[in-house]
Order: C-alpha cells, then sequence, then structure tokens
C-alpha cells in the first residue's frame, strides 16, 4: 500500500468546512461510473464532540484491482473488474456477516507507526440494509415481503466496494493523506491538481469561513458553509408517504398494545415518503443541498453502479443489462458503531445511540428552554435509557469481562439545526472474537428497533407495511487497519437508477412508548422529513 501526506497552505483550505466535498466532486468527475464514497464530517469546525468529527474520507475503486460485493436474500455475489468494459462475478449462498468475518482483511502494519495515524487505511466502503437482521434471527414477515417497484428501494440488501484508491483528510491537523493499493504516481498528481483547484476556487478561504462561523451556536445551519450549492435542475413529483396517517396512527396503537401485553418496552415505528425524480442535476448536487443544511458528523455520499457491468457500455462481463445504480444521501449524525485498534491486541469499539431531539430555538433564551426539556423530559430519558441497555447487551457479547462501559448517559448534544440526547458505550474487544463478531451482533441498530431486539423486530414486521432497504441500516468502512466506522442510516434519501428513470426513497419514524400520544407521533415524521425534502424543494405530501 503507498501513501504520501500532504500538508494544507494554513491560509486557505486549513480552514475550509467544505473541503473533503469540494475535493471529491473535482476527484468524482473524472470517473462518474466508479463506486465511489465521501465519509465527510461536515460538522468539524462545530462539532460538540472534535475527535469524533476528525476526519474525512473520500473512497474510490477503479483500475484492475476494482472490485464489489452485493447480498440480496441470502445470496453473496462478488464481481471483480477483469478490464476497462468487463467483470467477472461469482456467487455464493452465504450470509452477509460470514462473507464479511472471512474477507475483511486485516493487516497490522497497514498504517502508520505511532498514534496519529489515520484509522482508514483503506479496506471496504458502503452500506448494510436493515433485512439482513434475518441473519441475527428475525425472520422476514409481513413487512419484507410488501416490495414494490415504485418505493424507490434498491434490489440488494447490502453493497461494499475494495477502496482501491483514497484520501484522507485530517481537519486537526491540516493534512490530507493520499493512498492506493499499489505506487500510483498518477494518482497523487491527480489528486495535488485537485487541492490546486480547489484553493483556486476560493472555497477554503479564512476569511469567509471565519465570518460564517460566528453564528452557529444560535442554530444557524449554513452559517459555517463557504460554499453554496446553485439552483437545483430537479424535481419531486408523484410524491406519496406509504402509510396514511390514520393508518400510521392504527400502527401506533397497535405497538402500544403489544407494550401493555408486555412482549416490547419500546418500538421504533416506521413509514417511508417515495418520488420520482426528475430534472438534470445529478444526486451529488442533491447531496450537497442537504448537506449544506443538515450538518453532521457522518454527512455521506455513496455512488453505487450496480451489480451487474461496471461500465454502461459493458459487452465483456457477465451482465445483460445496463446496471441499476444505487446513490445513498445521508446526513446523519448517528454513530452505529466504531473499531479502533490499540497497543498491542488491544481493540476498543463504542456506539453512540441518539433517543431524544428538539429543534433549536430562534433566541438564546428559547434554546436554552428547548435543551433543557431534553435534558429532563422523562420521556426522552426513558427511551434513550432503554436503548443504551440494549446496545450495552448487544456490546457485552464479545467483549473481554469487566471492560463494558457507559461512558455517557443521557448526554445533550447541540447541532447547528437540533439538539440531541446521546449517549455512549464502549468495550474492549474479546481477544478470540473478530471485529465483524460484534458489528453482526450489534445488528440493526437498536435506536431503529424498539427493545427488546429480536421480538421488537418481530412485531415491527406485522405492524409496517414495507421493507426499510438501506435506510435503519448503516454505512461506512471496514479498514485494512482493523479500525471501521460506521453511521445509522437515518436522515437519508436512496437514489435507485432504472435506466433514464429515478426514483427516491426516504424512510422516516419513531419510537413508540406506552405514554407516546399518537398523534404527536404523526407530528415527528412529518417534522423529520423537513430536512431532507425541505432541501430538495418539496413537502410531506398528504394523504
Amino acid at each position: 500500500m503507498a501513501r504520501t501526506l500532504m500538508r494544507l497552505p494554513e491560509d486557505t483550505l486549513l480552514h475550509s468546512a467544505d473541503l473533503a466535498a469540494a475535493l471529491f466532486s473535482a476527484l468524482n468527475e473524472t470517473r462518474p461510473e466508479a463506486p465511489a464514497a465521501l465519509l465527510d464530517s461536515s460538522d468539524h469546525r462545530v462539532s460538540p464532540t472534535p475527535e469524533r468529527s476528525r476526519y474525512s474520507v473520500l473512497a474510490f475503486s477503479f483500475g484492475p484491482q476494482r472490485e464489489e460485493v452485493v447480498h440480496a436474500r441470502g445470496m453473496t455475489t462478488v464481481r471483480h473488474a477483469v478490464s476497462e468494459k468487463g467483470a467477472s462475478e461469482h456467487s455464493t449462498e452465504l450470509p452477509f456477516f460470514q462473507w464479511l468475518h472471512q474477507n475483511w482483511e486485516i493487516l497490522p502494519d497497514a498504517g502508520h507507526p505511532g498514534e496519529e495515524a489515520a484509522p482508514f487505511q483503506l479496506g471496504w466502503v458502503g452500506w448494510l440494509g436493515y433485512e439482513i437482521k434475518r441473519e441475527l434471527g428475525s425472520p422476514d414477515g409481513r413487512a419484507s415481503a410488501q416490495r414494490s417497484t415504485e418505493d424507490g428501494l434498491p434490489e440488494t440488501e447490502a453493497h461494499l466496494f475494495r477502496a482501491t484508491h483514497a484520501v484522507v483528510v485530517d481537519h486537526h491537523r491540516g493534512e490530507l493523506e493520499t493512498q492506493s493499493l499499489k505506487e500510483d504516481p498518477a494518482w497523487e498528481q491527480e489528486v495535488a491538481a485537485a487541492v490546486a483547484e480547489v484553493a483556486e476556487a476560493g472555497l477554503g478561504s479564512a476569511g469567509s469561513a471565519s465570518a460564517g462561523a460566528a453564528d452557529v451556536g444560535r442554530g444557524d445551519a449554513s452559517a459555517e458553509s463557504t460554499a453554496h450549492p446553485g439552483e437545483l435542475e430537479a424535481a419531486l413529483r408523484n410524491l406519496r408517504v406509504r402509510d396514511s396517517q390514520e393508518e400510521y396512527l392504527a400502527a401506533i396503537r397497535a405497538a402500544q398494545e403489544e407494550i401493555r401485553n408486555g412482549t416490547t418496552y419500546e418500538v421504533c415505528l416506521t413509514t417511508a415518503v417515495s418520488a420520482e425524480l426528475h430534472g438534470s442535476s445529478p444526486a451529488l448536487e442533491l447531496f450537497a443541498r442537504m448537506r449544506e443544511r443538515n450538518r453532521a458528523p457522518f454527512t455521506q455520499y455513496l455512488h453505487l453502479p450496480g451489480a451487474q457491468d461496471p461500465t454502461p457500455d459493458a459487452g465483456a462481463g457477465t451482465g445483460t443489462s445496463a446496471p441499476l445504480r444505487t446513490e445513498i444521501l445521508s446526513t446523519s449524525p448517528e454513530r452505529y458503531l466504531s473499531v479502533t485498534p490499540g497497543q498491542g491486541t488491544s481493540i476498543t469499539v463504542r456506539s453512540e445511540p441518539i433517543k431524544g431531539t428538539r429543534p433549536r430555538g430562534s433566541t438564546p433564551e428559547e434554546d436554552q428552554a428547548l435543551a433543557h426539556d431534553l435534558r429532563t423530559h422523562p420521556k426522552d430519558r426513558a427511551e434513550n435509557v432503554m436503548i443504551t441497555d440494549l446496545v450495552r447487551n448487544d456490546l457485552s457479547i464479545h467483549s473481554e469481562p469487566g471492560t463494558l462501559r457507559t461512558e455517557r448517559l443521557c448526554t445533550v448534544e447541540s447541532y447547528p439545526s437540533v439538539h440531541q440526547m446521546v449517549s455512549t458505550v464502549s468495550a474492549q474487544l474479546h481477544e478470540n472474537a473478530h471485529p465483524a463478531d460484534v458489528i453482526a451482533a450489534a445488528f440493526p441498530p437498536g435506536s431503529m428497533t424498539g427493545a427488546p431486539k429480536i421480538s421488537t423486530m418481530n412485531i415491527l414486521e406485522e405492524l409496517e407495511t414495507g421493507p426499510r432497504g438501506a435506510y435503519s441500516g448503516v454505512a461506512g468502512y471496514f479498514s485494512r487497519s482493523g479500525a471501521a466506522d460506521l453511521s445509522v442510516l437515518i436522515r437519508t434519501a436512496v437514489i435507485t437508477h432504472d435506466g433514464e428513470r429515478r426514483r427516491l426513497h426516504l424512510g422516516l419514524g419513531g419510537a413508540v412508548t406506552a405514554d407516546s400520544d399518537p398523534e404527536a407521533e404523526w407530528e415527528e415524521v412529518r417534522t423529520k422529513s423537513a430536512g431532507v425534502l425541505g432541501a430538495l424543494g418539496a413537502e410531506f405530501p398528504q394523504r
């Protein structure tokens, strides 16, 4: 593996909130059909937990070592590039997490010597969908079976690519590192040219960045931006919500009946909005608009070209039609799980579940009152404590005895647009466990299921009216260094392509407890839709 460090000019790029996004756009433009991902800590200048938002990762897969893996309904398919215009593939009836355990290549010397090595050192990048839960004890039910061609869901249930080339931006040190599987001077030159292009465009201006930062604490979501997306040439049409208000309220009441019967304590009920996406704006421009309005630790854009041929005119591969592309546009604030190798064989796993949200206030007094209400409200605290306890159980399965810790409980973190209640649970991985084991044991995220996990997921299969797809799953990386960092896919738009046709899917939901007000839960769904739909110039559809 080849690596090169580049120090960023202190008077420009070091201070930019948008460096990673601008650099990714420049690099992605030269190979639009390659698998690629931007894992961006877009809130790094205002983050309440700076270490969590230290790095941004730009990952690409191209050249003869390009490789992808897709999983759907128990079948795992691996595709290898064999030429510029074709690919070979083989499929195996193999559970996804078993495949991950066998193929997550961990090299002890993948990182730099010392403690300052970036955790990402190439590896696998992509997303895992909620329905893989069947591997963890919750079989498909009514909801999983109700897939529609109009819902905009990907055909696959997980999709990863091998990062052959990458750029890691260290926002704290003002450095970036180019990475490639083999020595590749052309890649280093391309990155250097892209950095110069971004610097010349002025996106890293220290003056403009500083001017915008002053009002971030007051809740101005766009104040920190130094780059503003232009007018969108795109529109959402034929918006529909999967469940009517009456249907969703009935499902909430059914969930509360399950709670009264003692089969569950908390049910994370969801629905979805789907739409046709018209116009010429590429998804990356839509993501830029979402990112500007919803700065978060895990703003992610993933482009996955499909499960067949790697290029639209491919004729030498095994595919028989044009690929069905999937693009994930996420502004998630929630960490599902991180894996951090330490000294010797020590490995720390950490989860940061979120339960409890309030908007930012329009005045300092209102803002403080909203944060105080979240911090002290018994319903929010009860939801958070239940999910934290669930996460503790998940992590304990593969942890060293005596190492499980609740580092934070019901802490309020303030972001430009919301206050959120976050807890942090960590443990040391057992010496005989593989990192893939703990990722599987905690899947899907407890904050998106309810508790107890298995019985509640089975209840949800009967209450919900369609599969969730990528929503409620996770996205991020599994590095050759042994590190991993995965977010929960919430506040996430999924765009699927079928030829020239594009469809959008937006999952939405909330936690139902015994004392939930059904009408208030429905309003929460509508409110949560505004961050994504509003960025795309649309409103929650009536039904």
